[in-house]
């Protein structure tokens, strides 16, 4: 007996969306028999016809088929999920749902954040949201689908949190919040914490405050000769005193003001530490700290003891630093200065066993309750949790998949689960008492969504009658086979050596030692046998472009004209420019992150004073560009180093204004209108109008800052490589015999491209996608027409992307919804589907839109 157990993940077998199977065997009750020999079950009524369009009839079977390859599954579980979680299902509240609805749609429920996010980028996530629910069928039970999710989500928790899952590593019990509590958590501290640029800005700084770094203290030069004038070696007991600990908390608030007084509140110098510990301003919370620098909450939590402790002979560890430390991490490359005021000592609970309430009297509600939030959120964040715990729940329910090929895809979901060796005649799948047929698995899942599965179930068919024979039968005097076992033609072969090419690949591959063959054509390409892959992805695959190109030539090429319309922007807005960039940036916070500037700017109190500030700040980095021998790189290194008395550089590092920079390479307006905020493009779409106005520039740098959400930025441009503007102008050449070379249609006059050339380029760009570069003669009764080279450049600039972007499986699907839409609709056996000829032609209509959107929502740039 063959068992079946863990699968490994494989990153090729993805499920292909959009590739349909047909049903083997006879159209009634002939038994289907699956790879394991198990018995498939089966319709009552498969041959019934669904819709009728001039073409092809769409069978109750088709779109069964369809159902289990693209979602069934998740149909199944869905039905099964409902039942067995019940309970679960109808405790969910509103309050759960419209916060759950806030996730899926902005990635927060936090009602302030989402407030951050603009208003155009707000609408385009709820689109982007609503239509996926209505591909996936729930347009109109949005929150059926939701209050799933957290049904299932409501009932992992309590499994988390249950006693009776006190083995489970993912146990969230009193004793495994205690050991995270003594693990993991960290009060937040109360210091002050200096940051520096750089090693030699801080020691400038100590300097200029005559302090020392001496024999393990920071001690106070008393020396009457200039402290940068005395070397290191000079330091002695003459010239130095050490300071005592009111001394010490003196100098470091002196620091503090001198580093932080142009943009933070200035603190009394002789404050006590009483009022020092009552300041907001000197608490620095863990998180934000290890998310800024990951060693360097180790050094202030571990390393360093407290002002406090100190005070209070609790220890005599040193609690401030000496000289100026570094912990480097990825985004973090400061030095720092601290002093240690006081922490919350963390309770002893290293050797804990005991009850919620116990715990909670240690370390209080408040704390034990966002510990144990974090255990669950950590949970339920890691992939599959969620889903690995309901197919606990369902196994207790003693779930059963009589289907092979629904099996086999509920082994990703839980891989201990054994594919029934008998299957069934009529039923899908079995738990508790409950069977669900194969009628009924159909029946579910076109009442959810009945138009997309019969959109994906007549691709194979759509395609075949209408280019089959232009393809597998060209021979004229043969009779066409329309067999793909049988067909002999030469791209039939091509397709079995090709079938056969894979399996041997795949018995050579690691995974043949996990997969059967059969099991692998199903998992990558939702076919079930040899015959499934051939028609229904080589052959699919090969006729597509031949139906997208009858209906891109329908009406003149009318969709052409279009995609002229959204070519329009990057011919109008074209460059190819070498960039690199300084970017001013503000972190007030010191989170290793740079602050939202639109936020910081609308913060400040006085605008006008910044935007002075930021001007002569301006003008001092272009002033040090204007020396050659300066570059974007050493401005940075060199404004690291500056000291904070700099007549150039001082006052704007006293104000917090950090730099950094970048070289982007090439950018071109195709490559990055997608990629860059808008405003950074603008900048570069004016350099290079600029830049095509002065003779002999190596260079530009743009006449003023350019604002992103990032900061400022003052930006370099070189000419690319392919500077020079493409253009679509064309006069006529000829051969020897004088005979025009070039079809008449792509002559131009003028630099932007034509309708007729985009025309005849539609048809050599179909020969290409079809047949590849290689030479013919003539197929599909076109021959294929000479490009120039300049004229290609031109398209590929401009258009080719625009272009291609039919040759997608949405562009394929807005056909079929024409034929669909024009068909007739009959819905022979309605106790499949109960929705109505008009609710279906609004359906499909509306996917057509969503489809049709998706493909060039992108490339949508026009006003």
């Amino acid at each position: 007996m063959r068992v079946y157990t863990k699968r490994i993940l494989i990153s090729f077998l993805v499920i292909i969306l959009g590739i349909t199977l047909v049903a083997c065997g006879d159209d009634t009750t002939t038994t289907e028999i699956s790879p394991n020999d198990s018995k498939i079950p089966l319709l009552s009524n498969p041959n019934g016809v669904f819709i009728s369009t001039d073409d092809y009839d769409l069978t109750y079977q088709d779109l069964y088929e369809e159902v289990k390859i693209n979602d069934g599954l998740n149909q199944l579980l869905f039905m099964i999920d409902n039942d067995i979680l019940s309970t679960y299902v109808t405790a969910v509240t509103n309050t759960e749902i419209a916060d759950r609805l806030k996730q899926l749609v902005f990635g927060t429920d936090d009602q302030d954040e989402i407030n951050d996010i603009d208003a155009e980028t707000q609408v385009e996530m709820q689109k982007s949201f609503d239509d996926s629910m209505y591909l996936l069928g729930y347009a109109d039970q949005i929150e059926d689908y939701v209050r799933l999710v957290v049904a299932r989500e409501n009932y992992t928790i309590e499994r988390i949190l249950s006693a009776d899952s006190s083995e489970e590593p993912w146990y969230a019990g009193p004793n495994i919040v205690a050991s995270y509590y003594d693990l993991q958590y960290n009060y937040d501290i109360q210091t002050i914490k200096i940051r520096f640029m750089s090693e030699s800005d801080a020691k400038s700084v100590l300097r200029g405050f005559n302090l020392v770094s001496k024999d393990g203290e920071l001690k106070l030069y008393t020396g009457e000769t200039p402290l940068e004038q005395v070397p290191s070696t000079q330091l002695d007991e003459t010239n130095t005193v050490s300071l005592t600990d009111a001394e010490l908390l003196e100098q470091f608030l002196i620091l503090y003001n001198y580093i932080y007084g142009d943009f933070k509140d200035e603190i009394n110098t002789d404050s006590t530490i009483e009022d020092l510990l009552a300041n907001d301003n000197l608490v620095v919370e863990h998180e934000i700290l290890q998310n800024a620098n990951i060693a360097l909450p180790d050094f202030l939590y571990e390393t360093l003891g407290t002002y406090q402790d100190n005070a209070n002979d609790v220890d005599d560890k040193l609690y401030y630093t000496y000289e100026p430390v570094k912990y480097y991490s990825s985004s973090d490359t400061s030095y720092y200065m601290v002093l240690n005021l006081d922490r919350t000592e963390k309770i002893d609970v290293e050797d804990f066993d005991g009850t919620e309430a116990e715990l909670v009297a240690l370390i209080g509600q408040d704390i034990y309750d966002e510990l144990e939030q974090t255990i669950i959120d950590t949970n339920l964040s890691t992939s599959a949790f969620v889903s690995n715990r309901v197919a606990e729940l369902r196994v207790e329910h003693n779930i059963n998949i009589y289907d092979f090929f629904l099996g086999v895809d509920y082994q990703a979901v839980d891989s201990e689960f054994v594919i029934d060796e008998a299957g069934h005649d009529l039923n899908v799948c079995s738990y508790d008492d409950v069977s669900i047929t194969a009628d009924q698995l159909l029946a579910y899942a076109l009442n959810n969504n009945a138009p997309l599965y019969a959109i994906y179930a007549s691709q194979s068919k759509a395609v075949t009658t209408a280019h089959y024979e232009d393809v597998y039968c060209v021979d004229e005097d043969e009779t066409c086979v329309y067999d793909v076992m049988l067909n002999e033609s030469e791209k039939m072969a091509e397709h079995k050596a090709d079938l056969v090419a894979l399996e041997e690949q795949f018995n050579a591959s690691y995974y043949a030692s996990y997969y059967e063959f059969s099991e692998y054509l199903y998992l990558a390409y939702g076919a079930k046998d040899d015959y499934d892959m051939m028609y229904k992805h080589y052959v699919k695959s090969t006729l597509q472009p031949y139906i997208i190109y009858d209906e891109i030539k329908k009406d003149n090429y009318d969709i052409l004209n279009y995609l002229m319309e959204l070519s329009e922007p990057f011919y109008d807005n074209y460059f190819s420019l070498d960039v690199e960039h300084v970017l001013i940036y503000i972190d007030r916070d010191e989170d290793g992150t740079l602050d939202d500037y639109e936020e910081f700017v609308d913060q400040l109190d006085d605008v006008v004073a910044y935007e002075a500030k930021l001007a002569g700040f301006e003008s001092a980095i272009r002033l040090y560009l204007d020396d050659t021998d300066n570059s974007m790189t050493s401005l940075v290194v060199d404004y690291k180093k500056a000291k904070r008395d700099d007549l150039v550089w001082g006052e704007f590092k006293r104000y917090g204004f950090n730099l950094l920079t970048e070289d982007l390479g090439e950018l071109t307006y195709m490559g990055s209108v997608s990629g860059y905020e808008e405003t950074f493009v603008d900048a570069l779409i004016v350099m290079y109008q600029d830049y095509l106005e002065v003779e002999n520039e190596d260079y530009l740098i743009n006449d003023a800052l350019v604002e992103t959400s990032y900061g400022m930025h003052l930006i370099k441009a070189e000419k690319g490589s392919d500077f020079e503007k493409p253009s679509a102008l064309f006069t006529m050449t000829y051969d020897d015999d004088l005979e025009p070379e070039y079809l008449t249609g792509l002559v131009n006059l003028n630099d932007e491209l034509t309708f007729e050339q985009i025309k005849i380029y539609a048809d050599y760009r179909f020969t290409v996608i079809s047949y590849g570069n290689g030479d013919f003669e003539k197929i599909y009764d076109l021959v294929r027409p000479d490009m120039p080279a300049t004229l290609l450049d031109a398209i590929e600039n401009y258009y080719s992307g625009l272009y291609d972007a039919l040759y997608v499986v949405g562009y394929l699907n807005s056909i079929i919804i024409d034929q669909l839409d024009v068909g007739t609709f009959i819905n022979e056996f309605s106790s499949y589907c109960s929705i109505t000829e008009s609710e279906f032609g609004v359906r499909i209509d509306n996917i057509a839109d969503i489809y049709f959107y998706q493909i060039y929502a992108e490339f949508d740039f026009t006003e």
